[in-house]
């Protein structure tokens, strides 16, 4: 809240040479990013402290990506953000946790436009997609992307804070 980078990296440090990595990442990134983003809908939090938050915990998991050993599986899954979807988080999180299980994931990012999707998915071949929405508006992008995938026969999987909010989706 503060924009203490230092601080804020050395407590990160402290706590990944004390606890595995799955449990730094979900008890601490998730739960400070959950936390914040929940301060900002409240008004007790600015847009900058929640961009300067999540662009640290999201430099921190993408280095953590990095630094992964090659899968071992072979399956291989696209992870990203449907169309006009922004928050990528959570799905990178799901990301760096796959990859620690040895799963091929291949990880497109924030905004995947539904229109290139089928030529991305003819040429990675992959097992699963994974989509993750967190706001009504880019759930409902994930409708389409579900058609194509059924029409390629391709399963698609999905998540994102907003069906967690409105389990009736």
């Amino acid at each position: 809240m503060a924009f203490d980078m230092i601080k804020a990296e050395e407590i990160i440090n402290q706590a990944f040479a004390i606890f595995p990595v799955e449990t730094v990442c979900l008890e601490i990134l998730q739960k400070g990013i959950s936390e914040i983003g929940e301060l900002w809908y409240q008004n007790k939090a600015s847009v900058q402290q929640e961009h300067f938050t999540s662009a640290l915990a999201i430099r921190r998991i993408e280095s953590l990506i990095t630094s992964t050993p090659n899968p071992i599986r072979v399956q291989r899954l696209i992870a990203g953000c449907p169309s006009g979807e922004e928050h990528t988080f959570p799905v990178l999180l799901l990301t760096l946790l796959l990859r620690r299980k040895g799963i091929n994931v291949i990880y497109l990012g924030a905004d995947i436009p539904l229109e290139q999707m089928e030529h991305t998915a003819a040429s990675i071949h992959p097992t699963l997609i994974v989509l993750a929405a967190q706001r009504l508006t880019t759930a409902a992008a994930i409708l389409s992307t579900a058609q194509l995938a059924q029409r390629l026969g391709i399963p698609l999987a999905y998540g994102g804070h907003i069906f967690s909010h409105l389990p009736a989706l």
